[in-house]
């Protein structure tokens, strides 16, 4: 049974399948439903983080806390630019593959420019995870409890 679990473990990691993690929403309003999406997910940290403010959390772990809730504030921001700027350029600025996979884009606009720079999100994104797996590491060395 070992083997059998073993082998499939293999198969798994030597033929994958497309995991297709960037993919489009269908219609409008799928692009409507992500936005709103990132609307609620950056108010819910502005929320924490002004609640963090106004209630002086203090103790190890919450500076990291708040850096984290601006980052993730800011990528929020950024992401909801970078998807509003994506229906504003033109298909023909993309360099595609074969299979019609975005491979590059011919920047000659300053449109064009900031929607490459706002593709650049996990520039932002994974300090954002950095500080709070401080935040949370921090927390569990002192055995503070999160936020309520």
């Amino acid at each position: 049974m070992v083997y059998m679990r073993l082998l499939l473990l293999t198969a798994l990691l030597l033929m994958p399948a497309p995991a297709a993690a960037v993919q489009p929403h269908g219609g409008i309003e799928g692009l409507v439903s992500h936005q709103l999406g990132h609307i609620l997910f950056l108010s819910g940290a502005l929320f924490l983080l002004a609640g963090s403010c106004l209630r002086r959390w203090r103790g190890s772990g919450w500076a990291e806390f708040r850096i984290f809730l601006l980052l993730i504030s800011l990528w929020n921001c950024l992401t909801f630019f970078s998807h509003w700027l994506d229906s504003l350029i033109l298909p023909e600025k993309f360099i595609l593959s074969a299979r019609g996979l975005k491979l590059a884009l011919q920047v000659e606009s300053w449109l064009e420019g900031a929607y490459y720079l706002s593709r650049l999100d996990h520039l932002v994104l994974l300090p954002a995870l950095i500080f709070l797996l401080l935040a949370l590491r921090s927390w569990t060395r002192t055995g503070q409890e999160p936020p309520p």
